[in-house]
């Protein structure tokens, strides 16, 4: 089912999908599953009764959820700053977000020792309350706002481009959820580091209240 306009958002960047429920005159759906087809939005799940072409619906996502998904999403963004400031820099070979424990794989040797550090940098980012924001932008817009944290906007994104930024902490392209300041992410607690081969170090980690 794809809808005119819908709170939904679909699995897109390691970050999962939301669920929740579509109710129409005749119909219920319950939304397990919602995915990016070309440039929609599909919404599909167990359906009760009937929803036709034309409908008037309401869409309810698992708030709960969503939240935590988006703390989680925010605290990626912190990480990957964390491990910028301690490592020196920060090349992403991957993530994967979840509700229980999220990874992100650094293309970066990181030893045990380090995680200390990067769990210390962490706390400060967060302790900052920094607010979020994300803006859409031209290419030249956005290799502007990224330039002034140091770092370069890669090639390949088509305009405009969004763009989440962490004030005094760094901006990054995200179509992702995101909370509005760093202190709603909670604590990130930095679980463990796994060597996955070829250089690449994934570190787990979750948010807790």
């Amino acid at each position: 089912m794809t809808l005119e306009e819908t709170a939904f958002s679909p699995e897109s960047g390691g970050q999962p999908h939301d669920v929740g429920l579509i109710r129409g005159p005749s119909g219920l759906l319950r939304v397990d599953k919602v995915y990016l087809e070309g440039e929609e939005i599909v919404h599909e799940g167990e359906l009760s009764g009937s929803l036709a072409p034309g409908d008037r619906v309401t869409g309810e996502i698992d708030w709960d959820r969503r939240y935590r998904l988006m703390r989680m999403h925010t605290a990626a963004h912190v990480l990957m700053e964390a491990v910028r400031r301690v490592m020196g820099s920060a090349p992403i070979a991957g993530s994967g977000l979840g509700l229980e424990r999220s990874r992100m794989d650094f293309v970066l040797r990181i030893s045990r020792d380090d995680l200390p550090r990067i769990q210390e940098k962490c706390d400060e980012l967060v302790s900052m309350d920094a607010p979020i924001r994300a803006v859409f932008l031209s290419r030249e817009e956005a290799s502007k706002l990224m330039a002034r944290y140091g770092l370069e906007l890669a090639p390949g994104y088509p305009e405009p481009i969004r763009i989440v930024e962490i004030e005094g902490v760094g901006a990054d392209p995200c179509g992702g959820t995101h909370v509005s300041r760093t202190s709603e992410i909670g604590r990130i607690a930095v679980l463990k580091r796994d060597s996955k081969g070829r250089g690449i170090t994934r570190i787990l980690f979750t948010v807790e209240p």
